[in-house]
């Protein structure tokens, strides 16, 4: 029965109705623009039914957007006008169309109070009963009931259709061909344009991706790659080019190595604003097996998962109250030595805009209040005197020449002995593994299922994966001709090529120096003397960083490993007119005129001030027993005024989880 009450309504102005109408929906793909004209025509039927004394003044407000959201701009325009007092009545078909939840009762009480009727006749609501209110909550629990058990229906049905045949299908990405009218990902096929090992004509590009990502694990440096062999996206991608996120995703993707995964995140109601948003799945994804779609085996794709994880671990986000504040945001790609250097002290990595200069940089660990060291440093020069170095190690290959030619032709010669040791010690260690699971096994059969097997079992799980990768590696070393430079005069010239013509600012440099330097480390010296804080560099370098292949190779990667200290600072000049200044005063002159002798024989034009610095900087290292003026900073000074990080109340000096000073 209708609890629309009968009483008919009229204007408050003595001669015109001012009625309100209201329309929503929620503007997916099935519906149409019509269903406003018909809840729009609808209501106004209601009112023509109530009212038919004279003339009608409607205003229509129609929109689109979900029926949770809280923050849709029409609701804000709904109340102001209920608070001008001038409508008379107010309909909407149901409920649900003005907000599906209880904030619709409180915008029908905002009626109320300034004299508009609501009306709402599919869910038999009308202000001018008494019993509005508790009738307008009812149908708001009926709305949200219906919606949540619809939304649990849907999701039960999909989710056995998955996991029975392969069903509830996801939307195709690049490198797959879905013909049409298929219902299972069991008919899906690899695009042949693309899969290598089926068309030995096709395009390589997924392998090649891979294969960049794992030697620079840089998702930008893949996309820049795709996009200049013309490489196509995913036929649903709204972006028509690559870019650093969506390789990420591509690569990432479980089909890749034939499984297909569902409810892998699921959506969360934030109930202050309505909002829904996309979350990891607490309970974990479904998985269906569809071997066919592979394009990498199993351990292959989560080995380069791993890589990625564990390269990008370090540069997690410090959290504010165990949340991380800029959750979901992606990162730029950076400059090197950008989020690559580190702080020698703390772990941690460096970042652009160290105290405010935008082209030095600084520990990030130090903007946190967790470490002292806030000392900057110039980012071009850096990179200006780290290609020094490298460049001075490559012409010190030479000496090693007669060696490197050595260990290539043991490689690659019929004496494989090195080879058969290291197919002894993987057996060895297979064997190992193979015993560990049985005993692993065993334990639960005796004691049951305990909360510490499962961390136990993930790392079983990565010891095979890595014995697995070796096999391969050993298999590949006995079936290929390794792609290694016959000498080092040949390698010399291919990093050679490699900077000739590279901006030291671009990416696409910074990656190379990535290889060529995986560790940098940044410390502090200062004068034995006193004086500031200077920042010095600690770098570990691999010169066959850019020959994948080398790692094959029995002892090239300790013939091509080195190690390298230099300095970010120009020294000062008590420093650089140190040696000079003793020569002279062996020669019994004072301090002016030996400032006078150094200003005729070098660029340097001291004062005799400087010049007694200069001695006693020298008398200072005799007293200390030093042959260098520079000590390492180990803690921070006490008679500096400008370094005072550490004494506030919020310094809590917190180095990196796990991180052990390297020796420099």
């Amino acid at each position: 029965m209708s609890r629309v009450s009968d009483r008919n309504v009229s204007p408050r102005n003595g001669h015109t109705l001012m009625a309100g109408l209201g329309a929503r929906i929620s503007g997916c793909a099935s519906q149409k623009e019509e269903s406003l004209e018909d809840q729009t025509d609808h209501n106004k039927e209601v009112v023509t039914e109530m009212y038919s004394a004279g003339p009608i003044e409607y205003l229509i407000i129609a929109t689109k957007g979900k029926g949770e959201r809280l923050d849709r701009p029409e609701l804000t325009d709904i109340e102001a006008e209920f608070r001008k007092r001038y409508l008379d009545v107010f309909v909407w078909e149901d409920l649900g169309r003005l907000v599906r939840g209880v904030e619709a009762v409180r915008l029908l009480g905002i009626a109320v109070d300034h004299g508009t009727r609501v009306i709402v006749p599919n869910d038999n609501i009308d202000t001018a009963n008494e019993t509005w209110e508790a009738d307008a909550i009812k149908a708001c629990a009926d709305h949200v009931a219906h919606q949540e058990h619809t939304s649990r229906r849907l999701k039960h049905k999909l989710a056995n259709r998955f996991v029975k045949h392969g069903g509830a299908m996801s939307r195709p990405i690049a490198g797959y061909v879905v013909p049409q009218g298929v219902k299972s990902f069991n008919d899906w096929l690899k695009d042949p344009r693309f899969d290598v090992r089926s068309n030995p004509q096709a395009d390589p590009w997924i392998y090649d991706g891979a294969k960049l990502l794992r030697e620079t694990q840089n998702c930008t440096a893949v996309a820049d790659m795709l996009n200049a062999r013309g490489v196509a996206v995913g036929p649903y991608c709204r972006r028509k080019t690559w870019d650093g996120a969506m390789v990420r995703r591509f690569y990432g993707n479980p089909l890749l190595k034939g499984q297909a995964v569902r409810k892998r995140r699921h959506s969360v109601k934030f109930h202050e604003s309505g909002v829904r948003k996309s979350v990891l799945n607490p309970k974990g994804p479904l998985n269906y097996a569809c071997p066919h779609l592979a394009y990498f085996d199993a351990d292959e794709h989560d080995d380069l998962q791993q890589l990625l994880k564990d390269r990008n671990y370090r540069y997690k986000r410090a959290s504010v109250h165990g949340v991380d504040p800029l959750t979901r945001v992606p990162r730029k790609r950076t400059r090197f030595p950008g989020q690559h250097g580190r702080c020698w002290y703390c772990g941690y990595h460096h970042v652009w805009g160290g105290n405010g200069v935008t082209e030095n940089l600084m520990c990030s660990n130090a903007r946190h209040w967790q470490c002292w060291n806030s000392v900057g440093y110039d980012g071009a020069l850096f990179t200006g005197r780290l290609v020094d170095v490298i460049k001075a190690e490559l012409y010190g290959l030479d000496g090693f020449d007669s060696q490197y030619r050595e260990l290539i032709e043991q490689s690659g010669s019929s004496d494989r002995g090195e080879v058969a040791r290291r197919w002894e010690r993987l057996q060895q260690d297979e064997l190992e593994l193979a015993k560990r699971r049985e005993r692993f096994v065993e334990a639960i059969d005796k004691f049951g299922v305990q909360p510490m097997f499962e961390a136990k079992l993930q790392e079983i799980d990565a010891d095979e994966r890595k014995v697995r990768l070796q096999r391969r590696a050993l298999e590949r070393l006995g079936q290929e001709r390794l792609q290694v430079p016959e000498s080092t005069i040949v390698l010399r010239q291919m990093l050679e090529e490699e900077f000739v013509g590279a901006a030291h600012d671009s990416p696409e440099f910074g990656d190379l120096l990535r290889k060529l330097c995986p560790d940098v480390f940044v410390y502090l010296v200062r004068l034995c003397d006193g004086g500031g804080l200077l920042p010095r560099a600690y770098v570990r370098l691999t010169l066959d960083g850019i020959v994948p292949d080398a790692r094959l190779v029995p002892g090239l990667d300790g013939l091509l490993r080195r190690e390298a200290t230099f300095d970010l600072f120009d020294a000062p000049q008590r420093e650089r007119i140190r040696t000079d200044a003793v020569r002279w005063q062996a020669s019994e002159l004072a301090p002016k005129a030996i400032a006078a002798r150094i200003a005729a024989t070098t660029i340097e034009r001291p004062t005799a001030t400087a010049v007694q610095n200069a001695l006693n900087l020298q008398e200072r290292m005799t007293d200390l027993g030093l042959s260098s003026p520079w000590v390492t900073v180990l803690e921070p000074p006490t008679d500096l005024p400008k370094l005072r990080r550490h004494r506030n109340a919020k310094y809590r000096f917190t180095p990196l989880d796990g991180y052990a000073r390297p020796p420099v």
